[in-house]
């Protein structure tokens, strides 16, 4: 069914967003996983492949990306966060130009509300630059943290949870059970029992689990909420009128922790044995690190490990599922030749990596993010390696949708002339001279060789990353001049 376009000419954009993947997840890239239908647009775009994003945790990069700054100058720092209403988002812009913006899945911009979707307060929806909101789902965890309202108060389900029994107690269950999103209302309307069986499983792993303690999800396949994400993104997809040009934020809550992918996925997955990990023995990491990974990871095997990647796999294989799902529906709908298709993610995963599990670090698998950009009418791939961060989407967008904004108002940088560059067959001239990202209490830099990790209360890392990828050598003692270059160059300059 061929479709009349927007009469500007401008196109549509399918933003995919995925939550903490790594990099080196994509085909071939280093994880020994298959991503068929990433593959289907990495073929046909430009992948930044030395991309990484502001903040490897989840609201601070989210919150940037929206923005187009950097974490302390959009306001959000820290996880439990709402993005300022008085920070102006890309996704503000682009409607105020005339197009429509949908989201389905997380959005992490109000993450302190307890209220997504289309029974939210719709003016914190709206204000964050959303025209459709109704998809607006909870995270990976936040799935799991409905309210409960016992004898006339109102409270999270998590403070009626016996650690010792590892159960909720009579109160939460039979209380009424209030919903944060479309997402537990979904499961509400099909069975009570789901929702409250998703709550238990998941805060007894945060109380009482291991990161290498994985296990096959508790609900239905098609109940998962990866699917359901999925579902709504293709049911938008089907149905979208053409009156006006969209974006469309499609933001799967995998492949994060808890790895707890349908049983399907699993056993589609067989008795796959994956790449091994690199040793590290820690030496020169900061004790802090030291401390995370003996805390994580200790009293891991290797195949605690293997177990572990493979339901991390299963994860992905769900969101690749439905992503080409998305792709048929926009060849179906002859939407694919005036449409963008941008696959990213908001920060990678460490997956055993220095003995770590998930992100809060500044270590490349949880740093680097896959970006990948394809424009309407491109037919091959093309790798580049520029120092791209993941909030420079911000203003690329903008500038791919003739959307008006102050580039002064952003730190953030376009890869538009990069794109062009690329189009013309030359190679793309630098975004810039050093990438960085921050968290608390932490700061990094890096010059696509070496990399700082400045540890306001521990001691510094320095990586050379050409000879060292692994980063398992800290060398911030044998490179003064590196050094020296860095701190003149400091953070914020």
């Amino acid at each position: 069914m061929s479709r009349r376009h927007d009469r500007t000419g401008r196109p549509n954009v399918l933003f995919i967003m995925a939550d903490q993947f790594r990099t080196k997840t994509m085909t071939g890239l280093g994880d020994g996983i298959e991503t068929p239908n990433i593959d289907r647009i990495r073929e046909q775009a430009v992948f930044f492949s030395d991309a990484a994003c502001t903040s490897p945790l989840c609201t601070p990069s989210r919150a940037s990306l929206a923005t187009g700054k950097m974490p302390h100058l959009c306001g959000v720092m820290v996880h439990d966060a709402n993005l300022p209403l008085d920070q102006v988002t890309y996704y503000q812009l682009l409607r105020r130009s005339g197009y429509r913006v949908a989201v389905a899945g997380k959005t992490d911009l109000h993450k302190m509300d307890r209220s997504l979707g289309e029974t939210s307060p719709m003016p914190v929806a709206y204000e964050l630059g959303f025209t459709d909101p109704r998809w607006e789902t909870e995270g990976k965890m936040n799935a799991a943290y409905f309210d409960l309202e016992v004898d006339g108060k109102i409270e999270r389900v998590v403070r009626h949870y016996n650690r010792k029994t590892k159960d909720f107690d009579d109160d939460a269950k039979y209380g009424e059970m209030i919903p944060w999103g479309p997402y537990q209302r979904h499961l509400l309307a099909k069975d009570p029992e789901k929702l409250r069986a998703l709550a238990k499983d998941y805060i007894t792993k945060i109380f009482s689990g291991k990161p290498y303690e994985v296990h096959a999800s508790v609900l239905p396949e098609e109940d998962f909420l990866d699917n359901f994400i999925g579902d709504r993104a293709c049911d938008w997809l089907r149905e979208i009128d053409d009156e006006a040009p969209w974006h469309f934020f499609v933001s799967f809550a995998g492949p994060h922790d808890p790895w707890d992918p349908p049983k399907e996925e699993l056993e589609r997955l067989g008795d796959k044995i994956y790449p091994t990990t690199p040793s590290d023995n820690m030496a020169g990491k900061p004790d802090w690190v030291v401390k995370r990974a003996h805390h994580q990871s200790d009293g891991m095997t290797e195949a605690d490990l293997n177990n572990v990647k493979k339901h991390y796999d299963g994860a992905v294989q769900a969101i690749d599922r439905q992503i080409g799902r998305m792709l048929d529906i926009l060849e179906e709908r002859g939407l694919a030749d005036n449409t963008i298709v941008i696959f990213a993610a908001d920060h990678g995963e460490l997956m055993g990596e220095h003995g770590l599990f998930e992100k809060d670090a500044m270590y490349e698998g949880c740093l680097r993010v896959p970006l990948l950009i394809h424009l309407p009418g491109m037919k091959d791939a093309k790798e580049v390696r520029v120092q791209a961060s993941l909030h420079d989407l911000a203003p690329t967008i903008l500038d791919l949708c003739q959307a008006p904004y102050d580039p002064y108002a952003m730190d953030a940088i376009s890869l538009v002339p990069a794109l062009e560059a690329i189009a013309h067959g030359e190679e793309p001239k630098p975004v810039r001279v050093y990438q960085e990202a921050e968290l608390l209490p932490t700061r990094m830099m890096c010059d696509g060789r070496y990399k700082w990790i400045r540890n306001m209360n521990d001691a510094d890392e320095l990586y050379d990353l050409t000879e060292d990828p692994d980063e398992l050598h800290n060398v911030i003692d044998q490179n003064p001049q590196v050094m020296a270059r860095f701190r003149a160059n400091t953070f914020g300059k």
